[in-house]
């Protein structure tokens, strides 16, 4: 495996997961505000993807033209591609949302999917079921020598455009007083309203603001693939979705981490010999374990009563953790007695069946060093990380959002 090639998986790879990531951050901001998800939002992403498509070749442009018209055109359809996608997920909020605000959860759920499959339809309608494409321009098809590796320019835009996305959203949400009203009215929105702050509005802004990054998100996908379809945003939704409780819901660094770690997971899983991947699960047996055998047992020793705090109760947790073939398991399948054990142990065995997962696969792995995995595989391969990952930390990542007091 040349390092050329590990370069360029690794670039690829970090290329699709802050494509994810201006995806999650709408899904993410909408729950840390209204602990709700927007399952339309794929949609939103798509119709921005076509919005600037559609400008694109409105304006004519090819890979003969001059790069000043190019650069007018492109900012063109990036005004059109935030325009457009903030028009419409702010009506989805006003029709679709706001109205059944308070109801059971499930309820605007059912409806986020109702919109999802409308606006579907609509993109079929106006735009036609044929995908849009547009002619390769020259900032696509650009390179430049980055570490002796030829890097597409515009996979460079890309991650510098979604890291600056990302930081001036982190500035938003921190730093501002619209933001320090999102964090209220995520906090208590009955108190909020009471402090005088439009929940509403902060809401609505809200949404907004998702729908923007979406449709940014919309346009870069078209300029970097070239081609975009009407149910696109199905799978880039569900995958900046997982993406977004990877990293832990509600948290917008977790967001960009979590599409970071899945971009990265998918590229290298369909593109490198399954030798090379296996050192990388093998890593994560190693953590693992570190988080079966001390992290985990050790804080759970923080919860025992002081009453009860004794060496032998001390050491009968830890080897729960450390000795879970035996201990926790025959400590599931007596009597229960106590409950801190009991959790222990249905906690250590979780932990246990992940690691032994985690080595099966290794050693498969290492005994078909050679053999890569079909690209039809890619979108396993992201669910299966999630499961494995969410199976250590059922939080993910970082952590789903603890609202901040303002």
């Amino acid at each position: 495996m040349s390092f050329d090639h590990i370069m360029s998986v690794t670039i690829g790879g970090l290329t699709v997961g802050m494509i994810y990531a201006l995806i999650a951050l709408g899904y993410t901001m909408v729950y840390g505000v209204l602990k709700f998800i927007n399952f339309a939002h794929g949609e939103v992403f798509t119709v921005g993807g076509y919005v600037a498509a559609f400008s694109l070749l409105a304006m004519g442009i090819d890979a003969s033209t001059p790069w000043l018209k190019v650069a007018g055109a492109i900012a063109l359809a990036l005004v059109a591609a935030v325009t457009v996608p903030m028009v419409l997920g702010f009506l989805i909020e006003r029709i679709a949302y706001r109205p059944l605000r308070g109801r059971s959860r499930i309820i605007p759920l059912l409806s986020a999917i109702g919109v999802s499959i409308v606006l579907q339809q609509l993109i079929i309608i106006i735009f036609g079921p044929k995908p849009v494409t547009i002619p390769t321009l020259a900032l696509s098809s650009a390179s430049v020598s980055f570490l002796g590796v030829n890097v597409r320019v515009l996979a460079l835009v890309i991650i510098a455009v979604s890291a600056a996305l990302m930081i001036g959203l982190t500035y938003l949400v921190k730093s501002t007083r619209i933001g320090k009203a999102m964090r209220a009215t995520s906090q208590d929105m009955e108190a909020a309203e009471m402090m005088g702050i439009d929940t509403n509005r902060t809401i609505a802004f809200t949404f907004l603001v998702g729908s923007a990054l979406a449709g940014i998100g919309g346009l870069l996908v078209v300029m970097y693939y070239g081609s975009l379809k009407y149910d696109a945003g199905f799978l880039y939704g569900l995958k900046a979705f997982t993406a977004a409780v990877l990293g832990g819901i509600g948290n917008i660094p977790g967001a960009v981490v979590g599409a970071i770690v899945l971009g990265m997971t998918e590229t290298y899983g369909v593109s490198v010999d399954l030798g090379f991947l296996a050192w990388f699960v093998v890593a994560g047996l190693v953590l693992g374990l570190y988080v079966q055998m001390v992290r985990v047992p050790n804080r759970r020793l923080a919860h025992i009563a002081a009453d009860r705090r004794t060496p032998e109760y001390e050491r009968s947790i830890m080897n729960v953790y450390r000795l879970t073939p035996y201990h926790g398991i025959k400590t599931l399948l007596a009597e229960r007695t106590d409950a801190l054990l009991s959790v222990s142990a249905v906690d250590a065995v979780r932990l246990m069946a992940g690691n032994i997962f985690l080595a099966v696969l290794a050693a498969v792995m290492f005994i078909n060093s050679s053999a890569r995995i079909d690209t039809r595989w890619q979108p396993v391969i992201a669910f299966v990380v999630l499961m494995v990952i969410l199976m250590f930390r059922p939080s993910g990542i970082l952590g789903e959002a603890v609202t901040e007091k303002v």
